[in-house]
């Protein structure tokens, strides 16, 4: 899990919008609870466990909950460029194929905040969730981290609870 652990490789990049330009309009920032409803979770494990039961071992959804995980860096990171680019086709794409993963994982939150990139950059907005998608991924990357030490050390489960 040298992914997880190694900041400097995986952490999510910051400044995932162009700089602001002449005559851009600059919009009203958006405060995280305005952004994602506070009562969607960060991860629902009944769905991998819906996954799992689906597949022919428990193994199988976990190991797809942990790919998931272990490319969302690199993946949000091709929605930024592709937006900042104003490729849109390149960026729907890559939304929607986040947004299948998200709900296939069980991450309402990140799905929720990819459906908002979404219908921004299909209206021609030039997206303000970018910063509240790096926010969500970070947050679902922080719960896989504690949910897969907890599977490696199930003694300890029980004294630390992800938040969920």
């Amino acid at each position: 899990m040298a992914w997880l652990t190694n900041k400097s490789k995986s952490a999510l990049p910051r400044n995932l919008l162009r700089p602001l330009e002449p005559g851009d309009c600059v919009p009203e920032p958006l405060e995280p609870g305005d952004c994602v409803p506070e009562d969607l979770p960060v991860h629902r494990v009944e769905v991998i466990e819906q996954l799992a039961a689906e597949l022919p071992a428990v193994s199988d959804a976990l190991r797809y909950r942990d790919n998931f995980a272990r490319l969302l860096p690199g993946r949000i990171e091709e929605v930024a460029v592709e937006i900042r680019s104003g490729n849109e086709q390149a960026a729907v794409t890559a939304l929607l194929s986040l947004s299948v993963g998200s709900r296939m994982v069980g991450a309402p939150r990140l799905e929720y905040v990819v459906g908002r990139c979404l219908a921004d950059v299909r209206s021609g907005r030039r997206t303000d969730s970018l910063p509240a998608l790096t926010r969500e991924a970070e947050r679902f990357l922080t719960h896989v981290a504690e949910t897969v030490s907890a599977e490696a050390h199930p003694r300890d489960a029980g004294r630390h609870r992800p938040d969920s």
